[in-house]
């Protein structure tokens, strides 16, 4: 269980980095809806493209592989939420990651089960592939915090 428990640590980014929720923390839908500096993308689609290969990586572990047809199909989330839709996405992650947790603790989850079988990739090597893409989105989110002038969160910011 210790590599499980391991995976699911570093899928909420612990101890690599500030935990991916935490880091959503204190944003108002205008903040994560902001489209700032030279960057292409709000935060609030940066989340929205983070869900949308978490929904996929999902599928995959449950025996549903899926490729989607074009990259830009992850990047389909308007720039602004709509009243209500920052804080229901924000809420929609945290419960995808708690599934995703979920299904690593899932002794019937063989982690060495090929789940994309076009290229070969493992459970394991697909659970790897979405930390890493969150932690890439991540730092991403907290670049435009910086730059919106909204960063630490509530429960601080690592700074080193």
């Amino acid at each position: 269980m210790r590599e499980r428990e391991a995976l699911i640590r570093q899928l909420h980014g612990e101890p690599s980095h500030k935990h991916i929720l935490h880091s959503l923390e204190g944003l108002d839908a205008a903040q994560a809806g902001r489209l700032v500096g030279q960057s292409p993308h709000s935060i609030f689609q940066v989340l929205g493209h983070m869900q949308y290969w978490l929904d996929i990586t999902l599928h995959r572990l449950a025996g549903r592989p899926q490729r989607p047809a074009a990259a830009a199909l992850g990047w389909t989330t308007p720039a602004a939420p709509r009243d209500g839709e920052w804080l229901e996405a924000v809420a929609k992650f945290g419960e995808r990651l708690q599934v995703l947790a979920t299904r690593i603790l899932d002794p019937k989850l063989d982690l060495d089960t090929i789940v994309q079988p076009e290229s070969g990739v493992r459970a394991r090597e697909e659970i790897l592939m979405i930390q890493g893409h969150n932690s890439y989105h991540l730092g991403q989110i907290v670049m435009l915090r910086q730059e919106l002038g909204c960063w630490p969160p509530p429960r601080g910011g690592d700074t080193w």
